[in-house]
């Protein structure tokens, strides 16, 4: 009970911290359970950068160690635009409804290990079981071995994918980008 408590003060304290304004930028946050992504960080950020030029001024945020709350209080913050994280994470925050249906933008096929059930929301009370969400089957993540932007960094390792949280600050924005890392 005192983890649950220590998390919520740690999210009231990220909100708080965080301010009013709305952020600046574009934020892609990595965190790994087989590695530490630090070291590419800088050299993805300005490859990204030079492709998207000037516009969005993105930021790669990395986490040095593999945390599970870590990943609870990132989304929870809603302040990232891109998550990396292991598929099982992937997975799991998909089927809770936290992750953007990609079918639009991306090839289903050539992505399929990223095509799970997941939720979707809904117009209000048409879910499943008279909530907000539905549970569908799509596109949710990019594995990052398919990426060649992590390709061209020498870190795209096969338990990692790319997902955009529902909280994302312009959806159409992150699958911009998430194409850009993808070509």
């Amino acid at each position: 009970m005192k983890r649950f408590w220590g998390l919520v003060a740690m999210v009231s304290l990220i909100f708080l911290l965080s301010g009013c304004g709305g952020k600046d930028g574009f934020t892609v946050f990595i965190i790994d359970n087989q590695g530490n992504p630090s070291g590419i960080s800088e050299k993805l950020q300005e490859n990204l950068q030079k492709k998207l030029g000037e516009e969005p001024k993105v930021e790669i945020i990395t986490s040095a160690m593999y945390d599970v709350q870590k990943i609870l209080v990132e989304y929870a913050a809603g302040s990232h635009d891109i998550f990396i994280l292991p598929e099982n994470d992937m997975k799991q925050y998909g089927q809770n409804g936290s992750n953007v249906p990609l079918d639009d933008t991306f090839d289903v096929k050539k992505y399929e290990r990223g095509v799970f059930e997941g939720a979707v929301l809904v117009e209000k009370g048409k879910g499943d079981d008279g909530s907000d969400m539905k549970k569908e089957t799509h596109l949710y993540g990019i594995p990052l071995e398919d990426m060649q932007m992590f390709k061209d960094v020498s870190y795209a390792p096969s338990n990692l994918f790319a997902t955009i949280p529902l909280s994302a600050a312009n959806i159409e924005e992150s699958k911009k980008v998430l194409k850009a890392l993808t070509e």
